[in-house]
């Protein structure tokens, strides 16, 4: 999938599982369970954020106890 197509998710919560690409991720959000497509590339980790790819989605998992996005993790591709 074209990745200026992916849709973007910004979710509050915690990996279930260590992230790895290849595997999918298993995410614990707002008392639900999620399992995502394969991960495709992990972009970026803090302590309080994890920024990924699958198949079909970049996601942005916010850990720590703010609900606030931080800087952007995803580059934006240049318009021609």
């Amino acid at each position: 999938m074209n990745p200026e197509k992916k849709t973007t998710k910004t979710l509050n919560g915690d990996l279930l599982l260590p992230l790895s690409v290849g595997a999918r991720a298993v995410i614990l959000h707002q008392g639900l369970i999620t399992r995502t497509s394969r991960v495709v590339a992990i972009h970026g980790r803090s302590e309080g954020e994890v920024c990924f790819e699958t198949l079909n989605t970049q996601y942005r998992l916010l850990t720590g106890p703010s609900s606030e996005p931080a800087a952007d993790c995803f580059p934006l591709a240049m318009a021609a």
